[in-house]
């Protein structure tokens, strides 16, 4: 069985394969739904829904949001 890397280790990697790591780390989790969410995010996801019943038509698009984000051109 291979050791693990240590801080010095990784910190030797390129940007590009401490990147690799990083997915592998995260496909290695068996169940992402069991991650514990932080209660501030909670709270902020919670205001962003009140935000979007009291006022649908306030946000943008998927498709407007993308084209701000990357426009063509």
């Amino acid at each position: 069985m291979a050791q693990p890397l240590n801080t010095e280790e990784i910190s030797r990697l390129s940007v590009e394969e401490r990147l690799r790591l990083i997915n592998m780390l995260w496909d290695s989790i068996d169940d992402p739904e069991t991650l514990p969410v932080p209660d501030s995010h909670r709270r902020a996801l919670d205001e962003a829904l009140e935000d979007y019943e009291r006022d649908p038509e306030a946000g943008q698009s998927w498709e407007e949001v993308c084209g701000e984000l990357f426009p063509k051109g």
